[in-house]
């Protein structure tokens, strides 16, 4: 099953802008022929707006996939051990300040926003009905 991450407002003028800079910069590196600059912005336009429109959880079995633009990662959900809410504002794969921490392992986290947070904790405790929700 798959849940597309929340997205905020003020995230998406973030992203927004940056995707805006990137192009302007792309258009200045294109009217001054210059292929490193060409290239360079192509692939920042890329990275941020897949980041805005590839943003999401999915549960295939016994692993939760997070997916962060191109970035990816696997959590074995046998060892989420908690799920709380927060609104930690630091840097995750996650596009809105209303989050959810998966705690699994020993002390490794991972902060993400499914806009549907009741059904993804529901699929998660149906597969490992050890965790614990604060």
């Amino acid at each position: 099953m798959v849940f597309k991450s929340k997205k905020d407002i003020w995230m998406g003028i973030i992203i927004w802008l940056m995707i805006i800079l990137f192009l302007k910069f792309l258009y200045d590196s294109i009217v001054a022929f210059s292929i490193i600059g060409i290239v360079i912005s192509i692939i920042l336009t890329i990275f941020v707006g897949l980041i805005w429109f590839y943003t999401r959880y999915s549960i295939n079995n016994d692993v939760l996939v997070i997916r962060y633009g191109i970035i990816k990662m696997s959590v074995n959900i046998q060892d989420i051990t908690t799920i709380s809410k927060t609104t930690n504002p630091f840097v995750s794969p996650a596009l809105s300040i209303y989050r959810l921490e998966i705690s699994y392992s020993k002390f490794k986290t991972v902060q993400i926003s499914p806009k549907n947070e009741e059904l993804f904790m529901e699929q998660l405790k149906m597969i490992n009905p050890e965790i614990t929700t604060k």
